[in-house]
């Protein structure tokens, strides 16, 4: 190894201000025990050990050193988790080492966290016990160490015996991680620092969207229906022979791609959250964007039928009712001038169809015969309800990525 491949590469939080050097000065003195202790075991000089950068070292000298070490050594405290540098240091290293990562990762706790707080998901990865080796008296140091962090250890000097045990312990664990760590990257997959990602940042949560699917089941299925696309619950229903899984299935994954939290509602519950026509009853208040997939085959019944009138005539503009007429079913194909009727009658929202046919919504109440053109209407008409929802709410709910862009009071025309 060379000075510029350390065995290790200590990520630390500065302590802010004028006097921060001075504050900070007990994580070099740690740093200097530990790569003394580490070039001991990999036999290695300690200025090729170990890497830590200096106060006043450049915002960007820390990323040659992090492309070449080959153990990655954060010094876990309150303030760690908060500074944007230590969680790009993260995001780098776990870049350069991919999803097996965590094996070349030897965190230290050097100020545990206070009462009530938790490690960030990212960290909960990696585990910061030390081998349970030697006597008594050693495992008592480490207990001390992980109620108290090494830096009070080091401080106290009645537990400077303790600290050295656990500072030996810390080595071992570097020196083995060395070992078995795949070889140092090149710095660019490490990547430019400001295009990292604070690894501790908080994650925005994605948007909802409520998906209903009413269809029939094998074991109710309206008069002459045969059972070849259906199963034991309506999330069985495959209506499209030449596609993979359920319906339901595909629902749920091009809502995750779009960037929602899809979020399975029965359709009973959907009629009460949506049509709300009880008598003194007020308007539905809308709770997240909706879709309701419909086999035109259960509107045969005269109850179901009415309902999904009911849900058509409440005209939510953050619903979407999307008819389902699979192409590649032949007693759908037989019997498609009859459903497609059914369609016109229960969907009277839709009567003028004839004027937006060419729309998504006027297309997927008509009947959606192929699995792509289900897929691709799913898609905008996802979309434009929650745009739509987000007009009803009027506040600032966080978007799917692939969503188009609104900023807050900002209306958007859509053409679904």
């Amino acid at each position: 190894m060379t000075a510029t491949t350390p065995v290790f590469f200590l990520s630390y939080a500065r302590t802010p201000g004028p006097h921060g050097a001075d504050a900070d000065q007990p994580v070099f003195s740690f740093y200097d025990d530990l790569r003394r202790q580490v070039a001991r075991l990999t036999r290695v000089t300690a200025q090729d050990a170990g890497h830590v950068d200096a106060p006043d070292a450049p915002s960007d000298a820390w990323q040659s050193a992090l492309a070449a070490c080959r153990v990655f050594v954060p010094l876990y405290a309150p303030r760690y988790f908060t500074d944007p540098l230590c969680g790009r240091q993260w995001t780098a290293f776990r870049r350069r080492g991919g999803r097996h990562y965590g094996r070349a990762v030897v965190p230290v706790l050097w100020v545990p966290p206070t009462d009530g707080t938790t490690l960030p998901p990212a960290a909960l990865e990696i585990s910061t016990h030390l081998p349970r080796a030697g006597g008594a008296e050693e495992r008592r140091a480490q207990d001390r160490y992980a109620e108290s962090g090494l830096y009070r250890l080091m401080e106290l000097e009645d537990d400077q015996r303790a600290y050295r045990q656990v500072l030996a312990r810390l080595a071992e664990r570097v020196a083995r991680a060395a070992k078995d760590s795949p070889a140092p990257a090149g710095a660019e997959q490490v990547g430019d620092r400001h295009g990292l990602e604070d690894a501790f940042a908080p994650q925005r949560s994605k948007p909802t969207l409520r998906i209903t699917v009413l269809a029939p089941t094998a074991g109710r299925l309206p008069p002459g229906r045969e059972a070849a696309t259906y199963g034991p619950d309506t999330e069985s229903w495959r209506p499209y022979r030449t596609a993979s899984g359920s319906l339901t299935q595909q629902a749920i994954a091009l809502a995750g791609n779009l960037g929602f939290e899809p979020e399975l509602v029965a359709f009973d519950k959907a009629y009460e959250s949506i049509a709300h026509d009880g008598p003194g009853r007020e308007p539905a208040r809308p709770v997240a964007p909706w879709v309701l997939v419909v086999d035109a085959w259960a509107l045969g019944d005269p109850r179901t039928s009415d309902m999904v009138r009911r849900i058509d005539r409440a005209n939510r503009p953050w619903l979407a009712v999307m008819a389902v007429l699979a192409g590649d079913d032949p007693q759908t194909q037989r019997d498609r001038k009859r459903l497609t009727e059914r369609l016109r009658d229960t969907l009277s929202w839709h009567r003028h169809l004839d004027d937006v046919r060419h729309t998504a919504r006027g297309a997927a109440a008509q009947g959606i015969a192929q699995p792509d053109a289900f897929a691709w209407l799913f898609a905008e008409l996802a979309k434009s309800c929650y745009l739509r929802y987000l007009d009803s709410i009027q506040d600032d709910s966080p978007r799917p990525s692939s969503g188009p862009a609104r900023r807050h009071g900002e209306r958007r025309t859509t053409s679904d």
